[in-house]
């Protein structure tokens, strides 16, 4: 059993941040500051409600994007769950022994915080992230 794993938020795949930004402030969601994620060719925002989980709305910069094929696919949709660790390597090779596939090596993210993250796939439950607080 993993048990270091601690939500952290929804992902979701936006045609328009701007869009969802104006939508989600509608229902009273905070945004935060839009950051460019160059490894991933996105930019993100984080969208905050007290009481309500944290999610993270992902435009695609360009078709080179892996973002993009999602959005080609099922329009603006969730597609993601991240889950906060203290290892993210010790975590990953973890949840590998359990028929999850990491899908790139972790990176440092430009939107969190200078952190480590990385994405894994599991045919029972789809696809997951990793994410580790800057050390």
């Amino acid at each position: 059993m993993i048990e270091n794993l601690r939500f952290h938020h929804i992902g979701i795949a936006a045609r328009s941040i701007d869009k969802c930004i104006k939508a989600y402030g509608e229902m009273g969601f905070a945004a935060s500051e839009i950051v460019i994620e160059p490894s991933q060719n996105v930019k993100i925002t984080f969208l905050s409600k007290a009481g309500h989980p944290l999610m993270e709305i992902i435009e695609p910069l360009n078709d080179e994007s892996p973002v993009s094929r999602i959005i080609q696919n099922s329009g603006t949709t969730p597609y993601h769950i991240c889950y906060e660790v203290d290892d993210i390597e010790k975590t990953a090779e973890d949840l590998e022994d359990k028929r999850f596939r990491m899908l790139f090596e972790p990176l440092v993210s430009e939107a969190m915080d200078q952190g480590l993250f990385c994405y894994l796939f599991s045919p029972d439950i789809g696809l997951i992230e990793l994410y580790q607080k800057k050390k």
